[in-house]
């Protein structure tokens, strides 16, 4: 009997199982080590292709490496390859010049008072600031009210400060230093958040929502039309996602946030509307299922478990709709009425950036006077903003009501909580009328 076990262990040894079948805990350490080691190698790989592509400033390599799993994986690497993204040279964005701009703030202003409330409440909400102290805390909020207010103060004729401004400028400042942030902020406010910025509510975002149900149209029609149904066809659900790129929505700063600012910074502006049909597509079912009432769809939207969404698979099917229906064709389909309903300037329409197009004829820059008058840099004054419509910010807004989303200002706030205050404060600072 002791030379019988004696056998089964040395036969345990050699083969890591004691019959040959059901490995034993050596066999699968030994799994997980290759396993481990494999990763490792794949990763290793991986940041070797991002490099590479940042090297050769291959933007179509960069975006195909945004959507494949890890995306631009570690915190220095993200940082370098966003810099490259938003077209900013590293030399560049280490001048701080901008702080000059802050002797300008003017705090009794209406939408200094308005961002001061706003950056208050931040730095509570990703999971990375859970437990911090208070001083840390209050380091982060001066650093995100500096970098707000120098953007705005140097296109103080074209931008409008909205809420959700600061969920997406305060990304930044977890990934580089201020003056990194400020210049890669200020970069995605000209070329991707115009539409924010600088129209009314009624005139930018609105429009581009109208865009994302035409994209769920030809997605998925049953979808689309369940929501018509339910007199959800304006998708103000959907709002927080596009307004803030979902910075306002995810709980995980690093796994979920920052994962898909890779892909949104690394695709077409219109980028961010294929996510939102990517995740609206994944409870089609229970779409489908819900009854045809506007407070219960939105419920069930709103209830949707984004705290446990894995980046790497939404994005993998937002890639997948984006080929279904690429964005230029997205466009060209528009129904005409959709269409002129769009800013001209909007980022939709102006792709791909001009430092993306090493290639392509100089474009003539405005002139220097013009570009000093207004605090504009070289590189901004090609922007849409500035060479599409020229001081866009009328001294009147046009009315705002919330009959544009077909819900009153109660409805507002009965059927989207938070959010209705977060429209309402919004619409109050850009002092429009709400009914």
């Amino acid at each position: 009997q002791a030379c019988s076990r004696l056998q089964i262990v040395c036969i345990t040894n050699l083969t890591g199982s004691s019959d040959g079948g059901v490995p034993c805990n050596g066999a699968m350490t030994r799994d997980r080590g290759k396993r481990s080691l494999r990763r490792g190698h794949e990763e290793q790989q991986h940041i070797r292709e991002v490099q590479e592509a940042l090297r050769t400033r291959d933007f179509a390599a960069l975006e195909r490496l945004a959507f494949t799993r890890r995306g631009f994986c570690s915190a220095e690497l993200r940082r370098s390859v966003w810099l490259a993204l938003l077209g900013v040279p590293p030399d560049d964005a280490v001048d701080g010049s901008w702080r000059q701009l802050l002797s300008g703030v003017q705090h009794d202003k209406k939408d200094s008072k308005v961002m001061h409330a706003d950056v208050q409440r931040s730095v509570y909400s990703w999971d990375v600031h859970t437990g911090i102290r208070k001083t840390v805390r209050d380091a982060k909020r001066v650093r995100l009210s500096e970098v707000m207010h120098a953007i705005l103060l140097r296109h103080g004729k074209q931008f409008a400060y909205f809420q959700g401004f600061h969920d997406i400028a305060l990304v930044f400042l977890e990934v580089g230093t201020p003056s990194q942030a400020f210049h890669m902020v200020e970069r995605l406010a000209l070329f991707h958040l115009s539409d924010q910025l600088c129209w009314p509510f009624d005139q930018g975002l609105v429009p581009i929502l109208g865009v994302l149900f035409f994209l769920l149209s030809l997605l998925n029609a049953p979808v689309a039309e369940a929501l018509r149904e339910a007199e959800c066809a304006e998708l103000h659900f959907a709002l927080p996602w596009v307004l803030t790129w979902f910075a306002h929505s995810l709980p995980r700063l690093h796994e979920q946030v920052m994962r898909l600012f890779d892909c949104l910074l690394a695709s077409h502006p219109s980028m961010v509307l294929y996510f939102a049909a990517a995740l609206i597509l994944r409870y089609q079912d229970a779409i489908l299922e819900t009854p045809r009432e506007l407070p219960e769809m939105v419920a069930m939207l709103q209830g949707l478990p984004l705290s446990t969404l894995d980046v790497d698979d939404w994005a993998a099917q937002a890639w997948r709709l984006s080929k279904q229906v690429p964005p230029a064709e997205l466009i060209a389909r528009l129904p005409p009425k959709c269409r002129n309903a769009i800013p001209p300037t909007s980022p939709i329409f102006h792709w791909p950036h001009p430092w993306m197009q090493p290639s392509a004829p100089p474009i003539e820059p405005l002139s220097a006077s013009t570009a000093a008058k207004d605090g504009a840099s070289e590189m901004a004054v090609l922007a849409p903003v500035y060479r599409g419509a020229r001081h866009i910010r009328a001294p009147m807004r046009t009315g705002f009501r919330f009959g544009v989303l077909g819900i009153s200002s109660s409805a507002a706030f009965r059927i989207l909580g938070g959010l209705g205050a977060v429209v309402l404060a919004w619409t109050l600072v850009r002092g429009v009328q709400i009914t």
